[in-house]
């Protein structure tokens, strides 16, 4: 019996060793970005960085790159407020937000026109990665603002493939109702949270 043991142990170790370098393999983006305001209190994820010629580095420690410096450029030429989130890796995260009526995951033609802005500047910068999050407000069943918030994110992922994105640079996540930023209660709080929300992961080289 202790001859079948042995072997049997040793070969579940192997499996066990096997499964922890698919994980480490299977990650990417959205294993990065924060999934909260939680995440972004408190930064426990991602890698750390690659050191970069330019030896500028952020609150936390991330290192700046070009890719970043042309993106904070950009973005302050146009207008576009953004925050810089904390943690390992370059991250910016738009403050305007992209809104849509009850139900509905149609871009609107402001938020097209604002998208298409965006996309252009995103198709040549192949050092950025961006995660759109998707979210609705608590109108209806939490099963069908799963669902919606899905089809908000696919919805502004198109939007910028068809301004020549990368589609594998896009990574999106829906949180349904669960995530709001403001209060369901009144009608000004729901308009709020049927929102995406753009971030940009930025190259460390």
């Amino acid at each position: 019996m202790k001859r079948l043991v042995l072997p049997l142990i040793l070969t579940l170790a192997g499996c066990s060793n096997m499964a922890d370098e698919i994980a480490m393999l299977g990650n990417d983006m959205l294993d990065t970005a924060p999934r909260s305001d939680f995440d972004v209190r408190h930064p426990e994820w991602g890698t750390p960085t690659n050191i970069s010629p330019s030896g500028v580095r952020g609150p936390m420690g991330q290192q700046r790159t070009q890719s970043y410096h042309n993106l904070q450029s950009f973005l302050t030429s146009n207008g576009v407020d953004y925050e810089l989130l904390p943690g390992n890796h370059v991250m910016v995260k738009l403050k305007d937000t992209i809104k849509f009526n009850t139900g509905s995951s149609n871009v609107s033609p402001d938020s097209q026109y604002w998208l298409d802005m965006m996309g252009s500047y995103l198709a040549t910068q192949p050092g950025i990665d961006i995660v759109i999050d998707g979210h609705a407000d608590s109108t209806g069943a939490p099963t069908f603002n799963d669902g919606l918030s899905m089809k908000r994110a696919s919805a502004v992922k198109r939007q910028l493939v068809r301004n020549n994105v990368a589609m594998d640079s896009i990574f999106t996540r829906g949180y349904g109702e669960y995530v709001p930023a403001c209060s369901n209660k009144t009608k000004a709080g729901k308009a709020c949270n049927r929102r995406v929300e753009v971030l940009f992961i930025v190259s460390n080289n």
